[in-house]
């Protein structure tokens, strides 16, 4: 079964090729997205440029977050995959 990540709509790079390695990518929106967007979500991948992951300081998402600022796809990847691992 295909692992359900959520990807900011921004990284459509990254999206991409996460979908191309199996993933379920659940494309999302940073502003004004609520915790319940994540539902069912292994793990999500921000851009980085907002710190405020889902628009509101007192939501915290209870998944892995992957800040993909900086990173190349394939060490996206990788993180993501590993931290798939430690929760399982």
């Amino acid at each position: 079964m295909a692992k359900r990540v959520a990807v900011e709509q921004s990284l459509s790079s990254v999206a991409d090729y996460l979908a191309e390695r199996g993933y379920e990518v659940v494309r999302v929106n940073s502003l004004g997205m609520r915790a319940g967007d994540l539902k069912d979500c292994a793990a999500v991948v921000i851009s980085g440029q907002d710190s405020n992951l889902l628009g509101q300081e007192d939501i915290a998402a209870e998944i892995p977050v992957i800040q993909a600022e900086g990173r190349t796809n394939e060490e996206i990847s990788a993180m993501l995959a590993e931290r798939i691992r430690l929760l399982h």
